[in-house]
């Protein structure tokens, strides 16, 4: 996290231009349909929190899901190469729905964001 400058620190400036650039980017890559479901905020991390929280609820029962296929899941006649494929897939979705992304572009390390 990037703290916003001082009210009088000359870097504000560039702060306010990065993080304005950053909302309307984030903005602009959600679903047009999802995005009435978000708040609109002004500073990049405060949506960013926003976005994280509204998705990681989410995503509570679909991982209780994906658990519960992968408890339950028994080869049932199939060939190993397709039990394998099964859990597989299980497995990746879960690790999906699991990761909450961290952002590592040059911006996040920016002093003036």
């Amino acid at each position: 996290e990037i703290k916003q400058p001082a009210e009088k620190s000359s870097d504000l400036e560039d702060w306010w231009t990065n993080n304005s650039l950053l909302v309307s980017w984030i903005m602009n890559t959600i679903e047009p349909t999802l995005r009435s479901t978000i708040s609109h905020m002004e500073v990049a991390q405060d949506l960013w929190t926003d976005i994280k929280e509204l998705f990681s609820i989410a995503n509570g029962p679909c991982i209780q899901q994906l658990k519960a296929e992968l408890a339950e899941c028994k080869q049932k006649g199939m060939t190993i190469v397709a039990y394998y494929g099964k859990l597989k897939k299980l497995w990746e979705e879960l690790a999906n729905h699991e990761q909450i992304p961290t952002c590592t572009c040059v911006a996040s390390s920016n002093p003036y964001f």
